[in-house]
């Protein structure tokens, strides 16, 4: 294994190597900022430039540019709240509060540190644990999918601090936008009223720059004056703050870690749906569960360490078992196989040096990725206090642009602005857009699993299969969690005042 090791790194100090990945690293980086994008375009834009180059170096630049897009689409996410990708979601209910609170460079280091920190454990995960993983995978089925998917819905009650009616109400409007479309069994249309375009559903990308991008905009404009109210040179901490924070916090950053593998071996669940997971037990497991939403650090340590560690977990089925991870290992798979790579057993026998080499790419993009963001924070921290007249237009263009691009449909446009409208109002009259994402998000996975798990062990699944049983007991233990400490607190509260 040592020669593998030594030979991956070798195969990778080439000059054009060397150049691919710190363009791959570059390039994701912006494609990442861009709204709607992320790493699933980045990689379908770089297909046609896998051909005619050396291995590695054509690797390092698709690894790259992937991993790269994790931190960028954290970026808008923090500093506007536009989250660059679905998978970005996460990092909007505690960035941007940060942001407006002046912290917006210590989010930016925060997030840089617990990506880099959670991708080099899903690299050591990736080298060492592909014979110790493959039997957990064929014990799960649908059904313990559906229990994660639920788990990652209990959050709403994070989000409904000012009426949870409104939070549930705001949960299920998700859900049901979610439902437009074709059913993902039995291919029945739904709530399609006749009209094409809404056959293939509503593209969550494109209503989550509505709700979050278009409506901050909204009601930038309505409120007047700059988003952040001080002064760039008033930023209240630095990005060293961040780094600190990020180490401070290193039991976070170890659980959301390997919530990240988890998710990322698990075939079709998705970094979606890990981001929140990993937001949700960062607050059941806080002491002080109230702070989230409201700027709390842990919010952007937690799924920025999960996301990281997801791109490891993500690559170990695409290689050992040919099952992409997510949708960007399905294009990363393509591309393989464009290159003669067959994932599989002989992967990580005759061909173990090249899958080191793959760990090396996780590895030193991560480390590029990391510099590069810390050393721009600070710079990119004041962008928040630009005046309106320049952000609003700015903004809106590279939104509206970004809806368009996901799949080059103009009524991807209109549905963005029509979204946005929603996001105004809901933001006016306090629902909460985070539960409409998170229903809308998680519908789809849930509805899926659902029929399946019915269909093959009955209506009494959750009973009859162990691994299921204890995940729903861990699902209610966990969501009554905050429940109990609120209790708790109250009544000692309570009994302090009667003292």
């Amino acid at each position: 294994m040592l020669e593998a090791i030594v030979a991956g790194l070798a195969a990778l100090a080439t000059p054009q190597a060397v150049l691919f990945m710190l363009v791959g690293v570059s390039y994701g980086l912006v494609i990442g900022i861009l709204p709607g994008l992320g790493g699933i375009v980045a990689l379908a834009l770089l297909l046609p430039f896998t051909y005619g180059h050396e291995l590695a170096a054509t690797l390092a630049l698709l690894l790259g540019a992937h991993i790269a897009t994790i931190w960028g689409g954290s970026v808008t996410s923090i500093l506007f709240k536009v989250p660059g990708a679905a998978k970005s979601l996460a990092l909007v209910f505690d960035g941007h509060p940060m942001t407006r609170q002046g912290h917006a460079a210590r989010a930016l280091g925060a997030s840089a540190t617990a990506a880099l920190l959670g991708g080099l454990m899903g690299a050591v995960f990736l080298a060492f644990t592909i014979p110790i993983v493959r039997p957990v995978m064929l014990a799960l089925g649908p059904s313990e999918y559906l229990m994660m998917a639920l788990w990652g819905l209990t959050i709403i009650a994070t989000f409904s601090e000012g009426s949870l009616l409104k939070g549930l109400v705001a949960t299920c409007l998700g859900i049901m936008v979610a439902f437009v479309g074709m059913d993902p069994v039995s291919g029945t249309p739904r709530f399609w009223f006749g009209n094409v375009y809404l056959l293939d559903g509503i593209s969550f990308p494109v209503a989550m720059i509505g709700l979050f991008a278009v409506a901050e905009m909204m009601t930038l404009y309505v409120k007047g004056g700059a988003m952040v109210d001080r002064v760039s040179g008033e930023q209240r901490s630095t990005v060293l703050d961040g780094v600190k924070d990020a180490f401070r916090h290193w039991g976070l950053v170890l659980r959301s870690s390997l919530l990240g593998l988890w998710v990322g071996v698990l075939p079709g669940v998705g970094a979606s749906v890990g981001g929140i997971a990993a937001y949700a037990q960062a607050a059941q497991t806080s002491p002080t569960p109230e702070r989230f939403g409201k700027g709390a650090v842990e919010g952007v340590i937690a799924p920025d360490a999960t996301l990281g560690a997801n791109e490891g977990g993500g690559l170990m089925p695409t290689l050992a078992f040919g099952i992409p991870g997510g949708e960007s290992m399905a294009i990363l798979l393509v591309a393989f196989l464009a290159m003669g790579i067959v994932p599989g057993p002989r992967m990580l026998t005759s061909e173990l040096d090249l899958v080191f080499s793959m760990v090396w790419i996780v590895v030193i993009a991560n480390l590029l990725t990391a510099l590069i963001g810390l050393a721009i924070s600070s710079r990119l921290a004041r962008l928040p206090a630009l005046n309106p007249n320049v952000m609003i237009p700015l903004v809106l263009s590279v939104c509206l642009l970004g809806a368009f691009a996901t799949r080059g449909l103009i009524e991807d446009v209109v549905v963005a602005a029509a979204f946005g409208v929603i996001g105004y109002l809901m933001n006016k009259y306090q629902y909460s857009r985070a539960n409409f994402v998170i229903g809308m998000v998680l519908a789809e996975m849930i509805e899926r699993n659902l029929h399946i798990s019915l269909g093959l062990y009955g209506e009494f699944f959750l009973f009859t299969r162990p691994i299921t049983t204890a995940m729903l007991v861990f699902i209610v233990v966990t969501t009554a969690l905050p429940f109990v400490r609120r209790y708790r607190r109250s009544r000692a509260s309570a009994a302090g005042n009667g003292s």
